[in-house]
Protein backbone atom coordinates (compact mmCIF):
# COMPACT_ATOMS: atom_id res chain seq x y z
CA UNK A 1 0.00 0.00 0.00
CA UNK A 2 0.89 3.57 -0.84
CA UNK A 3 0.02 6.93 0.06
CA UNK A 4 0.93 10.29 -1.32
CA UNK A 5 2.04 13.24 0.27
CA UNK A 6 0.41 16.17 1.74
CA UNK A 7 -1.68 18.47 -1.33
CA UNK A 8 -1.16 15.97 -3.84
CA UNK A 9 -2.56 12.58 -4.70
CA UNK A 10 -2.52 8.68 -5.99
CA UNK A 11 -2.50 9.71 -9.39
CA UNK A 12 0.39 11.88 -9.37
CA UNK A 13 2.74 8.22 -9.07
CA UNK A 14 1.58 6.58 -11.57
CA UNK A 15 4.97 6.94 -12.89
CA UNK A 16 6.66 5.31 -10.15
CA UNK A 17 3.93 2.50 -10.18
CA UNK A 18 4.35 1.83 -13.52
CA UNK A 19 8.04 1.70 -12.94
CA UNK A 20 8.09 -1.27 -10.45
CA UNK A 21 6.14 -3.52 -13.13
CA UNK A 22 4.04 -5.94 -11.98
CA UNK A 23 5.83 -7.78 -8.77
CA UNK A 24 3.56 -5.96 -6.27
CA UNK A 25 -0.33 -5.77 -6.01
CA UNK A 26 -0.34 -2.07 -5.75
CA UNK A 27 -3.19 -0.42 -3.36
CA UNK A 28 -2.36 3.25 -3.86
CA UNK A 29 -4.63 5.81 -1.30
CA UNK A 30 -6.26 8.97 -1.90
CA UNK A 31 -5.83 10.01 1.61
CA UNK A 32 -8.53 12.07 3.71
CA UNK A 33 -9.54 15.17 1.60
CA UNK A 34 -7.26 14.56 -1.45
CA UNK A 35 -7.85 13.20 -4.63
CA UNK A 36 -11.18 11.22 -5.07
CA UNK A 37 -11.37 10.51 -1.46
CA UNK A 38 -15.06 11.69 0.17
CA UNK A 39 -14.05 11.02 3.89
CA UNK A 40 -15.09 14.43 5.46
CA UNK A 41 -12.22 17.29 6.68
CA UNK A 42 -12.83 19.51 9.79
CA UNK A 43 -9.88 22.17 9.44
CA UNK A 44 -10.54 24.00 12.23
CA UNK A 45 -10.09 21.05 14.59
CA UNK A 46 -7.44 19.24 13.12
CA UNK A 47 -4.38 18.62 14.93
CA UNK A 48 -2.38 15.55 14.16
CA UNK A 49 -1.83 13.23 10.97
CA UNK A 50 -3.53 10.56 13.12
CA UNK A 51 -6.53 10.21 11.68
CA UNK A 52 -4.85 9.87 8.18
CA UNK A 53 -2.89 6.79 10.19
CA UNK A 54 -5.81 5.50 11.46
CA UNK A 55 -7.89 5.75 8.37
CA UNK A 56 -4.88 3.18 6.54
CA UNK A 57 -5.36 1.12 9.45
CA UNK A 58 -8.79 0.76 8.72
CA UNK A 59 -8.59 0.70 4.99
CA UNK A 60 -5.84 -2.72 5.64
CA UNK A 61 -8.92 -4.22 7.91
CA UNK A 62 -11.10 -3.87 5.52
CA UNK A 63 -9.20 -5.57 2.09
CA UNK A 64 -7.45 -8.52 4.92
CA UNK A 65 -11.24 -9.06 5.26
CA UNK A 66 -11.84 -9.52 1.72
CA UNK A 67 -9.07 -11.53 1.08
CA UNK A 68 -7.93 -12.97 4.00
CA UNK A 69 -5.25 -15.20 2.40
CA UNK A 70 -3.33 -12.44 1.28
CA UNK A 71 0.56 -11.95 1.95
CA UNK A 72 1.77 -9.19 4.49
CA UNK A 73 1.68 -5.95 3.59
CA UNK A 74 4.93 -3.81 2.25
CA UNK A 75 3.51 -0.42 3.66
CA UNK A 76 5.03 2.60 1.88
CA UNK A 77 4.94 6.54 1.32
CA UNK A 78 6.32 9.77 0.54
CA UNK A 79 6.33 12.69 2.91
CA UNK A 80 2.53 12.71 4.74
CA UNK A 81 1.87 9.27 3.27
CA UNK A 82 5.51 8.09 4.61
CA UNK A 83 4.27 9.06 8.21
CA UNK A 84 0.36 8.08 8.17
CA UNK A 85 1.40 4.43 7.17
CA UNK A 86 3.76 4.66 10.03
CA UNK A 87 1.27 5.48 12.40
CA UNK A 88 -0.67 2.53 10.26
CA UNK A 89 1.52 0.13 11.25
CA UNK A 90 1.48 0.57 15.19
CA UNK A 91 0.77 -3.33 16.72
CA UNK A 92 -0.21 -5.08 13.66
CA UNK A 93 0.98 -8.18 12.71
CA UNK A 94 0.37 -8.05 8.78
CA UNK A 95 3.12 -5.68 8.25
CA UNK A 96 6.07 -6.81 6.40
CA UNK A 97 7.95 -3.71 5.31
CA UNK A 98 7.57 0.03 5.61
CA UNK A 99 9.32 1.97 3.12
CA UNK A 100 9.79 5.99 4.05
CA UNK A 101 10.52 8.31 1.22
CA UNK A 102 10.92 11.51 2.67
CA UNK A 103 8.98 10.89 6.17
CA UNK A 104 8.24 14.31 7.86
CA UNK A 105 10.59 13.72 10.57
CA UNK A 106 9.76 16.75 12.80
CA UNK A 107 11.39 17.50 16.34
CA UNK A 108 9.79 15.88 19.14
CA UNK A 109 8.85 19.03 20.43
CA UNK A 110 6.77 19.56 18.02
CA UNK A 111 4.59 16.80 19.09
CA UNK A 112 4.45 18.26 22.37
CA UNK A 113 4.04 21.75 21.67
CA UNK A 114 1.13 21.30 19.08
CA UNK A 115 -0.99 19.43 21.79
CA UNK A 116 -1.12 22.71 23.64
CA UNK A 117 -2.94 26.13 23.33
CA UNK A 118 -0.42 28.06 21.76
CA UNK A 119 0.63 25.77 19.32
CA UNK A 120 -1.88 28.09 17.05
CA UNK A 121 0.28 31.17 17.56
CA UNK A 122 3.14 28.83 15.82
CA UNK A 123 1.69 26.74 13.45
CA UNK A 124 0.41 30.05 11.52
CA UNK A 125 3.52 31.63 11.41
CA UNK A 126 4.82 27.93 9.50
CA UNK A 127 6.02 28.64 5.85
CA UNK A 128 4.04 25.61 4.50
CA UNK A 129 0.87 26.37 5.78
CA UNK A 130 0.79 30.23 4.99
CA UNK A 131 1.67 28.87 0.94
CA UNK A 132 -1.33 26.51 1.12
CA UNK A 133 -3.74 29.35 2.76
CA UNK A 134 -2.71 31.67 -0.17
CA UNK A 135 -3.18 28.98 -2.93
CA UNK A 136 -5.74 29.53 -5.60
CA UNK A 137 -8.09 26.69 -5.46
CA UNK A 138 -10.68 27.43 -8.69
CA UNK A 139 -9.71 27.57 -12.53
CA UNK A 140 -11.59 28.01 -15.33
CA UNK A 141 -10.27 24.82 -16.54
CA UNK A 142 -8.00 22.24 -16.75
CA UNK A 143 -5.98 23.82 -19.25
CA UNK A 144 -5.36 27.03 -17.55
CA UNK A 145 -4.05 25.41 -14.27
CA UNK A 146 -1.62 23.03 -16.36
CA UNK A 147 -0.27 26.41 -17.90
CA UNK A 148 -0.29 28.16 -14.77
CA UNK A 149 2.00 25.12 -12.55
CA UNK A 150 4.02 24.12 -15.54
CA UNK A 151 5.52 27.63 -15.35
CA UNK A 152 6.54 27.55 -11.47
CA UNK A 153 10.02 26.39 -9.94
CA UNK A 154 8.08 23.93 -7.92
CA UNK A 155 7.12 21.65 -11.24
CA UNK A 156 10.09 22.57 -13.03
CA UNK A 157 12.32 19.18 -12.22
CA UNK A 158 9.62 16.92 -12.85
CA UNK A 159 10.09 14.11 -15.00
CA UNK A 160 7.51 14.12 -18.50
CA UNK A 161 4.14 13.18 -17.69
CA UNK A 162 3.99 13.61 -14.17
CA UNK A 163 2.14 17.36 -13.82
CA UNK A 164 -0.34 15.49 -16.20
CA UNK A 165 -0.79 12.60 -13.95
CA UNK A 166 -1.19 14.74 -11.01
CA UNK A 167 -3.82 16.88 -12.41
CA UNK A 168 -5.78 13.99 -13.30
CA UNK A 169 -7.26 13.20 -9.49
CA UNK A 170 -5.66 16.70 -8.49
CA UNK A 171 -8.55 18.60 -9.86
CA UNK A 172 -12.42 17.65 -9.91
CA UNK A 173 -14.79 19.22 -12.41
CA UNK A 174 -17.43 21.97 -10.99
CA UNK A 175 -20.37 24.02 -12.68
CA UNK A 176 -17.45 26.98 -13.11
CA UNK A 177 -14.87 25.34 -14.10
CA UNK A 178 -12.42 23.02 -11.85
CA UNK A 179 -11.14 23.26 -8.42
CA UNK A 180 -8.45 21.41 -6.57
CA UNK A 181 -9.04 18.33 -5.23
CA UNK A 182 -7.40 19.02 -1.66
CA UNK A 183 -8.77 22.42 -0.49
CA UNK A 184 -6.07 24.98 0.66
CA UNK A 185 -7.97 25.26 4.20
CA UNK A 186 -7.52 21.29 5.13
CA UNK A 187 -3.99 21.18 3.29
CA UNK A 188 -2.63 24.18 5.46
CA UNK A 189 -4.46 22.39 8.72
CA UNK A 190 -2.16 19.28 8.11
CA UNK A 191 0.91 21.28 7.15
CA UNK A 192 0.00 22.86 11.27
CA UNK A 193 -0.61 19.68 12.76
CA UNK A 194 1.92 17.66 14.30
CA UNK A 195 0.38 16.32 17.43
CA UNK A 196 1.16 12.91 16.26
CA UNK A 197 3.79 11.02 17.87
CA UNK A 198 6.15 9.29 14.44
CA UNK A 199 8.91 8.73 16.69
CA UNK A 200 7.19 6.37 19.14
CA UNK A 201 5.86 4.86 15.89
CA UNK A 202 9.31 4.32 14.34
CA UNK A 203 10.47 2.87 17.99
CA UNK A 204 7.20 0.20 17.95
CA UNK A 205 7.09 -0.56 14.36
CA UNK A 206 6.37 -4.24 13.87
CA UNK A 207 8.67 -4.68 10.72
CA UNK A 208 11.88 -3.14 9.37
CA UNK A 209 12.02 0.34 8.19
CA UNK A 210 14.03 1.91 5.03
CA UNK A 211 14.05 5.80 4.47
CA UNK A 212 14.67 7.34 1.30
CA UNK A 213 16.18 10.38 1.64
CA UNK A 214 17.04 13.60 -0.11
CA UNK A 215 20.37 15.82 -0.37
CA UNK A 216 18.57 18.98 -1.26
CA UNK A 217 17.59 21.61 1.79
CA UNK A 218 14.37 21.01 1.29
CA UNK A 219 14.45 17.44 2.71
CA UNK A 220 12.14 16.85 5.62
CA UNK A 221 14.84 14.29 7.18
CA UNK A 222 17.24 17.16 8.96
CA UNK A 223 20.49 15.18 10.55
CA UNK A 224 19.26 14.71 13.67
CA UNK A 225 16.22 12.77 12.38
CA UNK A 226 18.82 10.73 10.40
CA UNK A 227 20.33 9.77 13.37
CA UNK A 228 17.15 8.90 14.61
CA UNK A 229 16.15 6.66 12.32
CA UNK A 230 19.68 4.79 11.98
CA UNK A 231 19.36 4.39 16.07
CA UNK A 232 16.05 2.98 15.17
CA UNK A 233 17.75 0.41 13.09
CA UNK A 234 16.41 2.12 9.90
CA UNK A 235 18.35 1.21 6.48
CA UNK A 236 18.59 4.99 4.90
CA UNK A 237 19.58 5.33 1.25
CA UNK A 238 20.19 8.54 0.17
CA UNK A 239 18.75 10.43 -3.38
CA UNK A 240 21.17 12.67 -4.26
CA UNK A 241 20.76 15.68 -6.34
CA UNK A 242 17.09 15.10 -5.50
CA UNK A 243 14.89 17.44 -3.81
CA UNK A 244 11.94 16.49 -1.31
CA UNK A 245 9.86 15.44 -4.20
CA UNK A 246 11.85 12.63 -5.34
CA UNK A 247 8.82 10.54 -6.57
CA UNK A 248 8.03 13.34 -9.42
CA UNK A 249 11.44 14.11 -10.20
CA UNK A 250 12.85 10.66 -10.37
CA UNK A 251 10.13 7.91 -10.80
CA UNK A 252 12.33 4.86 -11.33
CA UNK A 253 14.74 5.73 -8.52
CA UNK A 254 11.87 6.33 -5.92
CA UNK A 255 10.00 2.64 -7.76
CA UNK A 256 13.78 0.74 -7.25
CA UNK A 257 13.93 2.06 -3.49
CA UNK A 258 10.32 0.54 -3.13
CA UNK A 259 10.81 -2.55 -4.41
CA UNK A 260 14.16 -3.41 -2.69
CA UNK A 261 14.33 -0.81 -0.07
Amino acid sequence: MFAHANGFCASAYRRVFEAMGDRYDIHAVDLRGHGRSRLPVDPANHSSMDVYGRDVAALLDVLNASSPARAPWTLAGHSLGAVAVTLAAAGRKDVAALRLIEPVAMPRWFSFAAKTPFWILFAQRLPLAKGARARRAHFPDRASVHRRYATKSLFAGWADGVLDDYLEDGLYETDGGVALSCAPAWEAATFSGHAQDFWGAVKSAPAPISVLVASHPSTTVRPFALKRLENAGAHVVRADGLTHLVPMENPALAAQFLLEG
